[in-house]
């Protein structure tokens, strides 16, 4: 029997590692320590690992104060041993591999649309970390090369001789480092921009080519960017975030500083198709069906020019930054209501998208980390998946209401993100009805704060995530990202569809939200100035999909 008090005390300590915070206690909160669906996710996994018991994210999410979610681990441990609806068997480890491993599911979407046009750079991932202070270049090599050689990933191509890909996976090798030296440029910023536009625009050759490139260049003695390049068959955001952060360790210790990868992205696609089968398969598209309906199709929006019949990828974005006392006024709001930051403002775009679609039933695609389980989570590869967040606006409801019928959408989205975005395709959406972004034409992410990598001996570092803005995979995509106190908004946009004034005025009329919802949070959404604003804003005059 677990003594009284041992719960709590095991998930403070793990609310500690996952949060980065100190002094918690039984009422503490975890949305309002910076938790949401990706450290709720790593939460899970410890708590599996550590306790043994398996906790559903979302319910953890939900439970939000430390006393409440003991109660879901203690409930765990006297329950018999089951798994969670529609959830997959835990993995114990990696077995005995295909002579041709498959790719997941991410991946073969990713190769396949990488197939459709050889060309193309949309799937790159450019990514450069500015060092500052004396840099040991041949330290940075040698990191560099234990980080590819820990994993697969990095050193894999994909062969596809019948037409079917399978992953081929390369023996360690030492990674080509080119170096430029562009210290005697009258402006060396901007020549290492450029070059930084050149390594982001190399294409890659998947069958023949690791999908990483590296190049390091010199503005001056103590001023140093390395540029990584990947394709996204290899990383998401989270992948980045660890690879870098082990790039820093190798440079300062060596590679006996970190514990062996035993589980890689080839054992991942692996147990994702064996668990993705029978009864699992069947339970996650019934609960998706009861979501979204059969043959769902992508909410339409008004657009400044008419939709053409092929998609170009060609995109801009314009940003704005919010006053620190805005987004402190949001964040305490939607701690009031049991809401992570990205809820609340997620809950802001479907107030606002209401009001300018004319719609009250709303379909948002949401990144899902897709780590939900211990073996994937310090895992590099792409492991993310998207999921469609469906809110209705029935009967006018105000914002407090609509906020709590996100988060409850938002969790069980999270708690179904299993089922591959083209799983859910395949099984729910007609072949007639099927276009490039079926379901949702609007991407809303949201990224808490990072914190940079660290090198010994250098004076600091800062990792640029920003890469190229002349592309678009959505009609819209709204990044809400923390820096510091404030947050700063991102609006990328396809520009077939729009003129820069429109996207100008949505993120203008999406501030002006959230300052009405916090403010009045009980006003039917409808009857917000902002969202009224927005119907008789730049280019009301548009098409819709409804109109053609």
């Amino acid at each position: 029997m677990t003594a009284p008090g041992f719960v709590e005390e095991e998930l403070a300590l793990l609310w500690g590692e996952v949060l980065n915070v100190t002094g918690v206690v039984p009422t503490s909160r975890f949305g309002a320590l910076g938790g949401d669906g990706g450290t709720a996710d790593r939460l899970a996994a410890r708590i599996d690992a550590d306790l043994g018991v398996r906790v559903d994210p979302a319910r953890l999410l939900g439970a939000d104060t430390l006393g409440a979610m003991a109660g879901l681990v203690r409930e765990a441990m006297r329950a018999p041993a089951a798994e969670p609806a529609g959830a997959a068997p835990a993995v114990a480890g990696p077995g005995v591999r295909d002579e041709r491993p498959p790719l997941s599911f991410a991946q073969q979407r990713l190769w396949f649309m990488q197939q459709l046009d050889p060309d193309t750079t949309l799937y790159n991932v450019p990514t450069v970390l500015r060092l500052h202070g004396v840099l040991d270049r041949a330290a940075l090599g040698r990191a560099l090369d234990a980080l590819v050689a820990r994993h697969e990933v990095l050193r894999t191509t994909y062969a596809a001789p019948s037409g079917r890909p399978h992953q081929v996976i390369a023996p360690p090798a030492p990674v080509p480092l080119p170096h430029t030296d562009l210290a005697g440029e009258p402006d060396p910023v901007a020549a290492a921009e450029r070059v930084a536009a050149e390594e982001a625009a190399h294409v890659f050759d998947l069958a023949t080519a690791p999908p990483l490139t590296a190049r390091l260049v010199r503005l001056g003695d103590t001023e140093h960017r390395l540029m990584l390049t990947f394709h996204h068959i290899a990383v998401d955001g989270a992948a980045v975030t660890i690879l870098y952060h082990e790039l820093g360790l190798l440079y300062g210790s060596g590679p006996g500083t970190l514990p062996e990868v035993t589980w890689h992205c080839a054992d991942h696609a692996a147990a994702q198709r064996a668990r993705l089968t029978g009864r699992a398969l069947d339970s996650l598209t019934a609960h998706w069906r009861s979501v979204l309906g059969d043959d769902p199709k992508a909410p339409a929006l008004p657009s400044d020019r008419p939709r053409p019949a092929t998609k170009s990828f060609r995109g801009a974005v314009t940003s704005r930054e919010l006053r620190p006392e805005l987004s402190r006024a949001v964040r305490d709001f939607g701690r009031r209501e049991r809401a992570t930051p990205n809820m609340t403002h997620l809950a802001a775009l479907y107030a606002l998208l209401a009001g300018w679609a004319d719609t009250a039933d709303l379909t948002v695609g949401i990144p899902a980390a897709g780590r939900n389980r211990p073996e994937a989570q310090d895992m590099v590869g792409c492991l993310i998946n998207m999921v469609p967040v469906r809110a209705r606006l029935d009967g006018d409801p105000g914002f407090r209401e609509l906020l709590a019928r996100v988060r409850a959408a938002v969790l069980d989205a999270t708690a179904h993100q299993d089922l591959p975005f083209d799983k859910l395709v395949e099984a729910l959406v007609s072949r007639r009805g099927r276009d490039f972004m079926p379901v949702f034409r609007v991407m809303f992410s949201y990224l808490g704060g990072r914190r940079p990598p660290v090198f010994d001996g250098l004076d600091g570092c800062v990792l640029d995530l920003t890469g190229p803005q002349d592309t678009a995979k959505y009609d819209l995509s709204l990044y809400v990202e923390e820096r510091g106190d404030g947050v700063a908004l991102t609006l990328e946009y396809d520009t077939d569809l729009f003129g820069p004034d429109t996207p100008a005025a949505l993120l203008a009329a999406y501030e002006r939200t959230l300052e009405e919802v916090v403010a009045f949070p009980d006003r039917p959404v409808p009857d917000l100035a902002a969202v009224r604003s927005i119907g008789t804003g730049p280019g009301t005059e548009r098409n819709t999909d409804r109109e053609r």
